[in-house]
């Protein structure tokens, strides 16, 4: 029960640690998606670019200039949090999105779908792993009380037996 108690001081450690990591790397990837949607959901650009349109022949090259800025700041966020985030912790889905973004037939619809389910999933991934934290707590304490029970036992026992050898 001492090494059962031992491996699992030293799992409820690492799980911990993972845990604390997962969520700090959810965090910044929920940050980076919040910016990128509100880049490609900007509608001051879209006012800006109807005042300063003078005909329609400019429109194309200004949604051009406007959609290819809104790409790029998106792709520079989505970047920096790509940085942080390691492959086999969902860099993946990065990766995915950015693609998406560099992409010239994709329009922002798919990009945003892409983003929303990205922040959905990241959320259940939360959820889930602070319900393995609090089980593997829970676990800890019921070990603790075990062992502290089999201790309890463990010294009435060498007593029962201390009183039988003085007895003999």
């Amino acid at each position: 029960d001492k090494k059962f108690l031992a491996a699992l001081d030293t799992q409820c450690a690492s799980k911990s640690g993972i845990h604390e990591e997962e969520r700090k790397m959810r965090a910044q990837e929920i940050v980076a998606l919040a910016d990128t949607i509100k880049i490609l959901n900007d509608d001051d650009a879209l006012d800006l670019f109807k005042k300063t349109l003078p005909s329609a022949s400019m429109s194309f090259v200004q949604v051009e200039s406007t959609s290819a800025e809104q790409r790029k700041q998106a792709m520079t966020v989505l970047a920096q949090v790509r940085e942080h985030v390691q492959v086999s912790q969902g860099r993946h889905r990065i990766d995915i999105v950015m693609l998406a973004l560099s992409g010239k037939k994709i329009g922002f619809e798919k990009v945003i779908t892409m983003i929303d389910e990205l922040v959905t999933t990241l959320k259940k991934e939360q959820v889930d792993d602070e319900a393995k934290k609090e089980y593997c707590g829970v676990q800890f304490d019921e070990s603790d009380d075990k062992k502290k029970a089999l201790e309890r036992t463990l010294a009435d026992l060498q007593t029962v037996i201390e009183e039988t050898k003085e007895g003999i």
